[in-house]
Order: C-alpha cells, then sequence, then structure tokens
C-alpha cells in the first residue's frame, strides 16, 4: 500500500473519531422543534459520515471509485478542523475567530498534503479493482 493511501487511510480513521467525539454535541444542538425539525449541521454531519464510511468501505475493496472518494474526503480537512468545534463547542466570537485563523491554515495543509500524496501514480494504481 503507497503511503499516500495510508495516510488518508489515517485521516478517514481521524474523521470519523472527531465525528464519533462530536456526535453528542452535534445532536445536542439541533433544535428538534416542529418549526426545525432538522439542521443544516446535522444534514452536512451525516452526509460527511455517510461518504467517509463509504469511502473506507470501497477504500478498502480497491475500487477505482474510492479513489474519487478519496480526494472528496481529503478536501474535508479545512471545513471540519476549522468550521465545527467553534459552532458544538459554542466559542465565544473572539475565541472562534482565532481557532479559524488557526486552523483554515492547518485544514488546508492537510487537504494539500492528502491531495499530492493521493494524485500520485502508485496511489491511483493502488484502487486498481473494477
Amino acid at each position: 500500500m503507497p503511503w499516500g493511501v495510508r495516510l488518508w487511510f489515517g485521516w478517514a480513521f481521524a474523521l470519523l473519531a472527531i465525528t464519533g467525539l462530536l456526535l453528542p454535541r452535534i445532536i445536542e444542538y439541533v433544535d428538534f422543534s416542529e418549526r426545525a425539525p432538522f439542521s443544516l449541521l446535522g444534514i452536512f454531519m451525516m452526509l460527511e459520515l455517510a461518504t467517509v464510511i463509504f469511502g473506507v468501505t470501497v477504500a478498502m475493496q480497491r475500487k477505482k471509485i474510492a479513489w474519487r472518494f478519496a480526494i472528496g474526503i481529503a478536501v474535508l480537512a479545512a471545513p471540519m478542523l476549522a468550521g465545527l468545534p467553534p459552532i458544538l463547542l459554542e466559542f465565544p466570537a473572539e475565541s472562534a475567530a482565532g481557532w479559524q485563523a488557526l486552523f483554515v491554515p492547518v485544514g488546508l495543509v492537510i487537504t494539500v498534503v492528502l491531495l499530492i500524496a493521493l494524485l500520485r501514480r502508485s496511489s491511483r494504481d493502488y484502487f486498481s479493482e473494477d
């Protein structure tokens, strides 16, 4: 297995762990009143969770479609690291701005490293099953 794919698997499982840890806060954050039986944050998190689980599943099978899912999941670094904790942990405005100023660049670096690693020929060739 190429190092880029190993690195991506590490990121995907880290996303699953972060989502699992933040899930009680996500559920608590949603207002289940009759006016708003759902939230955009909840929809985003469920789409992210489904995408990561399906992406990891097809990547373990080395399917060609997994490479596209891996690219998509690699792009989730900035919104997951910079956007979710301030919302879910109810940071004050100043703290949220500082958090985002710190973690947007970190998320972008993670995204760029993962994309470079996944775009290498050896990583693309790893996903070879039809």
